[in-house]
């Protein structure tokens, strides 16, 4: 095929730059190198058809950005496949500047993982039993994580920009990006013209790059049938969001702690806050779809006499409809209206029964708020975090919650969400306090990794440092984190910060590069630090090293007052199955019923794992040759969830055993692989790797070789 190079010079924001465009038969590519003097750089990738249509905007953008020191590269192509692109991304950070991120703006192929759920927060899906669509985690970690490797299975059979990829075991098995991703891609079911709706978006874009505002004004929502649910998480938002960002309290009206309980319908209210002009941030944590935010629920929505009776009508109506036009009718209502309700018959007559489904319609369409909703609204917080399950999802063509507000008419350039389901006790807070300080989004971005969260929008945004101090703070942050991060001197001098976000990012970097004496560092953080933010940062470190002294860590922050920091430790408490943590879990479960996900799921689940009984049964089925296969896989993938040190032996003697269904041999090792913490880690790593010596048919040998990486 013929190539003909031409090469054309254009004028960037501080210096000169050359753009060269390969022409070929059928297609073109473009090549804007950055501007020169950037301290780090950036690149902005489009699909050829969204460059030409946004030309000037993209140009814009990019002019800002240098302007601010961000040197900037422009790359668009008709882009084959994600590998292709993949490899450019890493050709363009082996050069300087170093690059610090990328967005990827319009059509541009999707990577959908496979056999990495480990990797996310809560996803478990079998990918035997369910569609490769809905089975597998679109994610852009494929494109900023460089140590992942990756084995391509097939394009999509519909979806022509959709490619499905295997997690290798010959790459890392956690995350931990060298750059950050944001995609820009318009919701399908927006009207209108989406290059329309791009050019649009990218002016807003500049035009907020323009402006100096700083983060002084947020708002926090708690939905219904999430964590929020417990009031001591709820009331304990403001002291946690107070560390992150303390100039949002500095007046009454520049916060607000919003919770679902507060009214029948709170979507009125959501709307109202979403549209205020002075609101900089926006966290949502709640249920969600792609299309939808889940607010309140029917139950909830019970604020008066009135409307209890009207749902208790609805209840004696839903059960009438199933004896009507029987023997059993007349009985039933003479047991229900008559005896025990003594309410008229009137109730469930023709007319009632109408009345009540068309209110009933219009609670659904009240109680929740849907794509329709949102496109009819100005989103004006700058961010948006959507702590919720799918509001993220960027692959689906039908709209995804994350991007209708983003794309809207109101001032939103970055959202982050989630393309798959999450735990509702992610930790989605990490770091947050970068933000404030004036930290580019995607950079806190890039601190959180986990599969299925993305930001969508401007990931280069930030908001204005508050003061010259906290501007020179920041400044020096942003570099120690992509030039210094593994100096472990730069990160010790951060935990004698006065602010505690600064704490926060020494004692998480120092776990990440794994000094010398940093668990000991993070116990005494633990027991004495007075922040909340830097105490729950510090166990989160010891739980990462893998810390021998995470028992001692576990006991201590049992007993915090910090409900995040003792949700946390149960959960590793069960992780970690030592029977010598039950007492500690007993006293939990009596002294914090306030703590409604500590006593009534984590510590009493800690302790179902522990004593490991309720589980006999479970394990026996793993091990029972008669039973169907599909019944025993059911069975290992439960310890996926639940890591009782009783499931380890038939575990392993199911890989072991070369007579064993390969996938139920790989699904037995997959399992052992969230055995990262248990007092049984040492034993299976010995165990796998004699297993490994033999030889192993290649989907195990695969997973053998994964699960002993995720382990060490």
């Amino acid at each position: 095929m013929k190539r003909i190079a031409l090469y054309v010079c254009m004028a960037a924001a501080f210096c000169p730059a050359a753009m060269a465009v390969t022409a070929e038969e059928g297609g073109n590519s473009v090549f804007i190198p950055c501007g020169k003097g950037g301290g780090s750089s950036f690149a902005i990738i489009s699909d050829i058809a969204t460059y030409r249509e946004c030309t000037a905007e993209i140009e814009a953008y990019r002019d800002v950005l240098e302007k601010e020191g961000l040197a900037t590269y422009i790359l668009a192509d008709d882009w084959s496949d994600p590998m292709q692109l993949r490899r450019k991304i890493i050709g363009i950070a082996e050069k300087k500047p170093a690059l610090e991120g990328i967005v990827l703006v319009g059509d541009i192929p999707i990577a959908m993982i496979r056999e990495g759920q480990h990797l996310t927060t809560a996803f478990k899906m079998d990918e035997e039993r369910f569609p490769e669509f809905e089975s597998s985690v679109a994610s852009d970690r494929f494109y900023d994580d460089f140590d992942l490797e990756f084995e391509f299975i097939a394009r999509d059979s519909v979806r022509n920009d959709v490619f499905y990829y295997r997690l290798s075991g010959s790459g890392a098995q956690t995350l931990q990006p060298e750059i950050y991703s944001a995609r820009m891609k318009v919701p399908g079911v927006m009207e209108g013209d989406k290059y329309d709706i791009m050019r649009s978006y990218l002016r807003k874009v500049v035009a907020a790059h323009r402006e100096q505002n700083p983060l002084d004004n947020m708002i926090y929502f708690a939905g219904h049938g999430y964590n929020s649910d417990c009031l001591t998480v709820w009331r304990q938002k403001p002291l946690v969001f107070r560390e992150n960002f303390p100039y949002c309290f500095d007046r009454s009206s520049g916060n607000r702690f919003l919770n679902f309980r507060e009214a029948r319908y709170m979507e009125d209210r959501l709307f109202n806050e979403l549209q205020r002009e002075d609101t900089d941030f926006f966290m949502f944590s709640e249920h969600g779809e792609f299309d939808t935010q889940y607010i309140n629920s029917s139950e909830t929505s019970i604020h008066s006499l009135e409307d209890a009776i009207h749902r208790l009508e609805g209840r004696i109506i839903s059960s009438y409809e199933k004896y009507r036009g029987t023997a059993d009718e007349e009985p039933f209502l003479k047991e229900v209206l008559d005896s025990v309700y003594h309410l008229s018959r009137e109730v469930v007559s023709d007319s009632s029964i109408a009345a009540y489904k068309a209110a009933e319609e219009e609670v659904e369409r009240k109680i929740n708020i849907t794509l329709d909703e949102i496109m009819e609204l100005r989103s004006n917080p700058r961010f948006i975090i959507f702590n919720a399950c799918y509001n993220g999802s960027f692959h689906r063509d039908d709209g995804y919650v994350a991007g209708c507000h983003v794309f809207g008419p109101g001032k939103c350039v970055v959202a982050q969400g989630n393309t798959v389901n999450v735990l509702q006790d992610k930790w989605e807070d990490k770091l947050l306090g970068m933000v404030s300080m004036g930290e580019r989004v995607g950079m806190w971005q890039r601190e959180i990794p986990y599969l299925e969260s993305h930001l969508t929008g401007d990931p280069t945004f930030r908001f204005a440092p508050h003061t010259e101090t906290e501007a020179k703070a920041v400044a020096r942050l942003h570099k120690d984190l992509l030039f210094r991060r593994d100096r472990p001197g730069v990160w010790k001098k951060y935990l004698k910060s006065d602010n505690p976000v600064l704490r926060s990012a020494g004692i998480s970097v120092l776990s990440e590069i794994g000094e010398e004496g940093a668990d000991e560092a993070a116990l005494d953080l633990l027991r004495n630090d007075r922040a909340l933010t830097v105490r729950i940062h510090a166990l989160k470190a010891l739980e990462k090293m893998k810390s021998g002294l995470l028992h001692d860590a576990v006991v201590t922050a049992l007993d915090d007052p910090y409900e995040m920091v003792v949700r946390t430790a149960c959960h590793i408490a069960a992780d970690m199955c030592d029977s010598t943590l039950s007492e500690a879990l007993e006293k939990t479960v009596v002294e914090h019923p306030d703590m409604v996900r500590v006593s009534g799921i984590a510590a009493g689940g800690a302790l179902d794992v522990i004593d490991g009984s309720r589980w006999i049964e479970m394990i026996s089925r793993a091990a029972d040759r008669n039973l169907p296969d599909s019944r025993r896989r059911s069975a290992v993938r439960s310890f996926r969830n639940s890591n009782t040190v009783g499931a380890v032996p038939v575990l392993l003697s199911i890989v072991a055993d070369d007579t064993e269904p390969v996938p139920l041999r790989r699904d037995a090792c997959e399992a052992l692989g969230w055995y990262s913490l248990s007092v049984s880690r040492g034993e299976i790593i010995t165990a796998l790797r004699e297993i490994a010596s033999g030889e192993l048919p290649e989907r195990v040998g695969k997973e053998v070789e994964k699960t002993i990486k995720r382990l060490e």
